[in-house]
């Protein structure tokens, strides 16, 4: 009994994985970040004492690499050439949800001890919807053998026998990474076990 409990506490390896990679991904974008801001000119800086404002480089940042606007003449996206200084076309960007989420990713590693919070977090929200693809199939009253998790590139699989005579399949497609959060979509099945 207690199936579900069982591949629960199996498969999570995988969304502890998937952790380890989103966090990694992170620091390498606050690496380029960090490289990016050691060019001149690139900071910002602060009004008061004309110190580096990181705070709000990260979002001059983002802007300058991934912000691109359509070109109608070129027929072809571009990066823009120059920060704006007005407040309006600072916020331009605002409207693109991906690109801000990469300026409060940026900013999230600024803060002191924000890995083992996110990384809580990131498992937590995972877990949910792992939960969620493997309850569709089975539940507590059941039996698992044979559990199996495995994780390859770009996907994860868990695999059991239910109550000796079912065979159980989930599968998590590896989607995001770059402008969103790392996460699985999973399927799952419960066929009978072939003669």
């Amino acid at each position: 009994m207690n199936a579900l409990n069982e591949i629960q506490n199996e498969a999570k390896v995988i969304v502890e994985q998937l952790a380890d990679r989103q966090i990694n991904d992170m620091k390498k974008s606050y690496n380029e970040f960090l490289e990016w801001m050691n060019i001149d000119g690139n900071e910002l800086r602060s009004g008061y004492g004309n110190q580096v404002d990181t705070y709000q480089s990260a979002h001059k940042y983002i802007y300058m690499t991934q912000f691109k606007t359509y070109n109608r003449e070129l027929n072809q996206y571009e990066l823009p050439v120059a920060y704006p200084s007005d407040y309006r076309g600072r916020t331009e960007m605002s409207y693109y949800k991906d690109l801000m989420y990469m300026v409060n990713d940026l900013r999230t590693m600024m803060m002191g001890n924000w890995e083992a919070k996110y990384r809580e977090a990131f498992i937590g929200a995972n877990m949910v919807k792992l939960n969620r693809a493997l309850a569709k199939d089975i539940t507590n009253d059941m039996l698992a053998q044979d559990i199996k998790v495995s994780v390859g590139g770009d996907g994860a699989e868990v695999t059991a026998i239910i109550n000796e005579q079912m065979k159980f399949k989930s599968f998590g497609t590896l989607c995001g990474g770059g402008i969103q959060c790392l996460h699985y979509r999973y399927r799952s099945s419960l066929k009978p076990l072939k003669a």
